[in-house]
């Protein structure tokens, strides 16, 4: 079996570096290869190429840098399908950002077509003290969500992390997604109804995908999901949010990963459930 890929776009700025130490970090978590890309029409040397990519060798151990041409996002989505990459690292925004909403153009488009899932680094984010300790999965009970906790859970085991998992209880009341747990209709009656409904919870969680239970912590908040998810990550010591996407992006169905990924203070882990439209 070949090695995960973990690519990541360059483009020279300082912001982007951050998301190459992330990728090498959970690259080495996973035993995997990092692949850091360019994209320029211009033919460069390997010694002018890394000069304008501001790295040094010792960034550059164990690390495949590449030249590809073209348009960026178009480029970037062409390499992650051919190479079959397991993950794609970016940062929110470039040297030259031209912001759409929450993300820079190119992220924003590599984010709606990916064939992976994509980590949204912030691009001030402390790379010198970031390591993966504590994951956060945010659980609203469904099934599209249910469909993050393998990738989750598989990362946290193998850095040996903590697993946060964070149900809000919405006020619009329960999903009407088919199969969905809903949280106890009552939700300020915390003494009575959650106690139960936190233990069935976790039990269905634990038999879906097993992993040491001493890892493991349940929180229940109550609220807009986006804003109580980055208020956790803010609050608590969280290093990596991992979230479950069906991939629509309008306004509507998308404005919990829009929130997050505006406000988060750590790198976002998006899964999406549903394949994008091949080109």
């Amino acid at each position: 079996m070949m090695p995960p890929l973990y690519l990541v776009p360059l483009d020279g700025s300082l912001r982007t570096l951050a998301a190459l130490s992330v990728a090498r970090s959970l690259g080495g978590i996973e035993s995997g290869t990092v692949l850091a890309m360019h994209v320029t029409d211009e033919a460069l040397a390997a010694s002018e190429m890394t000069r304008r990519l501001g790295l040094d060798r010792e960034e550059l151990r164990g690390t495949v840098v590449e030249v590809h041409p073209g348009n960026p996002a178009e480029a970037i989505l062409r390499v992650a399908r051919e190479r079959q990459a397991a993950v794609l690292v970016m940062c929110t925004h470039t040297a030259k950002p031209r912001a759409v909403g929450f993300l820079g153009a190119t992220a924003a488009a590599v984010l709606r077509d990916a064939p992976c899932p994509v980590v949204i680094v912030p691009t001030d984010l402390d790379v010198a003290s970031w390591s993966l300790e504590n994951v956060l999965l945010p659980h609203d009970g469904t099934p599209t969500t249910s469909a993050a906790i393998g990738r989750a859970t598989e990362l946290a085991r193998k850095a040996g992390a903590n697993l946060h998992l964070l149900h809000v209880a919405a006020p619009g009341g329960a999903s009407a997604e088919p199969g969905s747990f809903s949280s106890p209709r009552y939700v300020d009656q915390r003494q009575h109804e959650w106690p139960a409904w936190a233990g069935e919870f976790l039990e269905r969680f634990v038999v879906s995908c097993p992993m040491d239970v001493s890892l493991l912590r349940l929180s229940l908040a109550r609220g807009d999901p986006g804003s109580e998810i980055v208020r956790f990550a803010t609050v608590h010591p969280v290093d990596l949010i991992v979230l479950a996407w069906r991939g629509a992006s309008d306004p509507g169905r998308a404005r919990v990963v829009r929130e997050v990924l505006r406000g988060a203070p750590c790198p976002v882990m998006v899964l999406r459930t549903e394949p994008p439209i091949s080109p």
